[in-house]
């Protein structure tokens, strides 16, 4: 038995703290809630798959949402010196795939989502749980300044 997850081993970040893999995890669905995309779900499948340990899966309604949600979760993600291993789907924007190693995001359109249904290949994996969502007016408006509220 493991004494240490490999999702709790942070990762090297620039002289900055790292993020664990679940850390970054909840980072990009926090991001794509953010975005406005619907029906976020993360998924730990560590103890399920070598291929990654966990999933973000969210879906919007257009085109350019799906489009804007990935490039918005790739730049958060970024910004915390996460780096994008691979890209796919860009061009048709119905299914953009974002794998980071350890942490792979599908962003969906609502259409493609319905028909693929990730999570039900993945029902036996845990779901992580996402901080609470702040009310529009107050995204729109931080409190006094406080950059560490905007995570």
């Amino acid at each position: 038995m493991r004494e240490t997850l490999a999702h709790d081993v942070p990762t090297h970040r620039g002289g900055r703290t790292p993020l664990t893999e679940k850390a970054q995890a909840v980072l990009a669905g926090k991001t794509a809630r953010d975005k406005l995309a619907d029906d976020v779900v993360v998924l730990n499948v560590g103890p399920l798959t070598t291929v990654a340990d966990f999933l973000v899966i969210c879906s919007a309604e257009s085109a350019r949402q799906v489009k804007a949600v990935a490039e918005a979760v790739d730049e958060a993600l970024l910004r915390e010196g996460v780096r994008l291993l691979h890209r796919e789907g860009a061009e048709h924007a119905r299914w953009i795939l974002l794998d980071y190693g350890a942490v792979v995001v599908h962003v969906f359109h609502r259409e493609a989502r319905e028909f693929y249904h990730l999570e039900r290949l993945w029902a036996d994996a845990a779901p992580v749980s996402l901080p609470p969502q702040r009310s529009v007016e107050r995204r729109l408006q931080p409190a006094r300044g406080d950059e560490a509220d905007l995570l």
